[in-house]
């Protein structure tokens, strides 16, 4: 058995520098199915059918997946015309080399076995065949890059293979105008307008779609709009917002966007952006609320009161056995505070003040007793200046 019973694939080394190796061997393997095929002309140009499962069978070595991304390899190139199918096993691939019928006829090389679909080749050619023909001109691509004509048109070809995408050809034309002037003052050149045209539309396209099933989805707010139940939860669950507090908002939500006609698909989720910004609005509001309001009987400071009280040594005890009585004498007095936390802060500074000072009084007395033998009546700030009267109505420490 022979170790080489296939006839052998050539290629251009020039060509494959050019385009790439796979892009080389796929080039010179259809052009040998152009030598045997039966060309359709149209539009300039030599359009050929081959078997989708020959050409795989052909070049054995390589996948579907393969001769697909080669084969779009070379009409982004503009090397190869694609028609309305691209490459699929089972089917008919529908090609052209993109050349003008007019020019030189493809070259004839050497077909390898199997080439032509029922037709069966010798395993050992005649060597002449097995040479490899010489680097001609029609090896390089026959189109060179250039810059986009500015009434340029796309193929019948490229119009059907939009259509297999489901694109309209009314929706492809329009974006002919946009198209052409964009690459028209861009000034770039490019191997296969073709190729660049059919990406565009395809990302038109597809962003429309996006949009109108989005639109498609939005409705306008209408009076027997609620939200649903797993908004509910996220609102008073997650966010522990209370229930009637959203309960309540929904009548407001709904007067709002029903008076600016705004049609959505979103409703939920800026109901529950709206109540969560509303819900923090609220409870700022009631801890800044500087609304003056009398006490209330079972009043207790915030902590953080205690937190600035300890920051100045005071006890905390000594406060909390304070409050009581703070209470008792506000209640009674009926005045309206707007932050009984900062009144009592300072009521407690005030008493843990004088009591120091009552402290400290009390040891300079004992002191001057036992070195004198007695008190001393007129000293300063002595407390034997003031009668009871006097100290039953001092109220400095509420003010």
């Amino acid at each position: 058995m022979s170790l080489i019973p296939e006839t052998p694939l050539f290629f251009y080394p020039q060509l494959a520098a050019a385009l790439g190796l796979e892009e080389a061997v796929m080039v010179q393997t259809l052009k040998a199915f152009v030598a045997y095929g039966e060309a359709e002309n149209q539009h300039g140009f030599a359009w050929f059918e081959v078997n989708a499962d020959t050409l795989l069978q052909t070049l054995a070595f390589w996948q579907e997946a393969d001769i697909q991304r080669i084969t779009a390899n070379l009409r982004e190139q503009g090397i190869l015309l694609i028609g309305a199918q691209n490459f699929q096993v089972g089917g008919r691939f529908r090609f052209a080399l993109n050349e003008q019928t007019c020019s030189a006829q493809p070259a004839q090389t050497a077909p390898s076995p199997g080439l032509i679909s029922g037709k069966a080749h010798p395993i050992n050619p005649p060597a002449a065949s097995l040479a490899p023909a010489p680097v001609a001109p029609t090896a390089a691509p026959a189109q060179r890059a250039q810059a986009i004509s500015r009434g340029w048109q796309p193929e019948n070809d490229l119009l059907a293979q939009l259509a297999q995408y489901g694109i309209p050809q009314e929706f492809a034309l329009k974006q002919v105008g946009e198209f052409v002037t964009y690459w028209t003052e861009h000034n770039e050149p490019r191997y296969s307008w073709g190729s660049r045209y059919l990406k565009h539309v395809l990302r038109l396209w597809r962003k429309q779609e996006t949009r109108s099933a989005r639109q498609s989805k939005e409705v306008a707010m209408c009076e027997s709009w609620q939200p649903t139940m797993d908004a509910l939860d996220i609102l008073t669950v997650s966010a522990g917002i209370n229930r009637n507090f959203v309960e309540d908002a929904i009548p407001e939500f709904i007067l709002y966007w029903q008076e600016r006609g705004t049609n959505s698909s979103t409703w939920n989720s800026r109901f529950i952006q709206h109540i969560k910004r509303q819900w923090a609005s609220y409870t700022h509001t009631l801890q800044m609320d500087t609304t003056p309001r009398p006490i209330t009987q079972d009043w207790q400071p915030d902590e953080n009161v205690f937190e600035i009280l300890q920051m100045g040594n005071i006890d905390r005890h000594f406060a909390q056995n304070l409050i009581p009585e703070f209470i008792i004498y506000w209640r009674d007095s009926g005045h309206l505070v707007s932050s009984w936390n900062t009144k009592f802060l300072q009521h407690t500074k005030k008493q843990w003040a004088y009591t120091h000072h009552q402290a400290a009084n009390a040891a300079n007395t004992q002191t001057t007793t036992n070195t004198h033998g007695k008190q001393r009546s007129d000293r300063p700030g002595s407390t034997r200046h003031r009668n009871l009267a006097d100290e039953l109505s001092d109220r400095s420490w509420a003010s």
